[in-house]
């Protein structure tokens, strides 16, 4: 009986020796690697020719602050504040269809909104995972990087609002070398500003990369959102976007193919358009750039056929500051601005 107990009791600190180890931090765990980050977009306009209101202003695009934890080899922290407009006017309606007046307080143009709360574990060299708040694979973590002057001017998806800039959800990444990458995620599809609905629709996304030769890129992505009971005669929303581009030492040049279906679960609510840029770099510190958007929407906004044209001069007076001098000329509804635009980055 004895050499039992002690048997016993010999495991049980054995086990408790290994709890405790099992507690104690790795050296290469104890540290902590932190980044902050922010991103300063500003600029001034004048309307040329056309109608634009107001006609001349100063602006802010963005306004963001971003940190990072890396906690270990397989764990990473990223949060990120954005300043956006996060509201929108407002219109009501009687039952003759005439407009009411009615007394609403907008809210700031420049809100603060979280932007980005992921959560990333690797827990192999080919597999990430992704939960929280995390950024748009649509349009934003591809497109805006690859097109690089954002504090001139936004994505085309983004302007047009093709998807949301994050959303909550979660997210796999395949990746496989340097070639290729497929992400897959489900989100609530209702983007950073709204709960989910009350339905518990989800969006369902995958988004392709392939990438065949250095500085090449080919990406698909696609994704389809159910609609919302609540909403009658609602139909699925499905967006594809189609985008390729190249990126070399001197030069950059891209085209992409938008479109989305039923957007606001509304039958025959279709938008699409074609998005296209170039940049030369003539010295280290001076680019030209050009930019063609075609922009087609049906009803309810029925911009058909609208021409956007952007050409302009980008220019690094030193390091993380940029500077441009660039003019756009809208087709539908006819307008000519001459934008002055300043980012810094640090």
């Amino acid at each position: 009986m004895r050499p039992l107990v002690l048997l016993f009791a010999s495991a049980l600190v054995t086990v408790n020796s290994l709890a405790q180890d099992s507690l104690k931090v790795k050296p290469n765990e104890s540290e902590l690697k932190q980044k902050v980050w922010a991103n300063i977009f500003t600029s001034f306009y004048s309307t040329l020719t056309g109608s634009n209101n107001p006609g001349s202003a100063f602006e802010m695009p963005t306004a963001l602050l971003g940190y990072s934890a890396t906690l270990n080899d397989r764990f990473k922290a990223t949060l990120i504040y954005d300043v956006t407009r996060t509201t929108n006017n407002i219109s009501v309606i009687d039952s003759l269809g005439e407009p009411l007046n009615v007394s609403y307080n907008e809210g700031s143009r420049y809100t603060a909104f979280l932007k980005m709360a992921e959560i990333k574990y690797s827990p192999i060299s080919f597999i990430d995972l992704r939960v929280g708040q995390l950024l748009n694979t649509q349009y934003l973590t591809t497109q805006d990087r690859f097109w690089g002057y954002r504090y001139i001017y936004f994505t085309f998806q983004e302007v047009h609002r093709y998807g949301n800039p994050a959303d909550f959800g979660a997210q796999v990444d395949l990746k496989y070398q340097s070639k290729f990458l497929a992400q897959l995620s489900v989100t609530n599809g209702d983007g950073p500003f709204k709960q989910q609905d009350s339905d518990s629709k989800f969006l369902y996304s995958l988004n392709l990369e392939y990438y065949p030769i250095k500085g090449a890129i080919v990406k698909v992505y696609t994704d389809i959102s159910l609609a919302p009971q609540s909403i009658s005669n609602g139909y699925n929303r499905s967006a594809l976007s189609v985008f390729a581009g190249f990126k070399g030492d001197l030069s950059r040049f891209a085209i992409e193919y938008n479109s989305v279906k039923n957007y606001g679960f509304t039958r025959n609510s279709d938008y699409w358009g074609f998005s296209s840029f170039l940049s030369y770099t003539v010295t280290s510190k001076v680019d030209i750039l050009a930019r063609y958007d075609y922009i087609n929407r049906s009803a309810p906004l029925n911009l058909n056929g609208s021409h956007f044209m952007l050409a302009g001069l980008h220019f690094n007076p030193i390091k993380n500051l940029s500077c441009s001098v660039n003019l756009r000329h809208l087709t539908v509804p006819q307008k000519t601005m001459l934008y002055f635009s300043f980012g810094a980055n640090f």
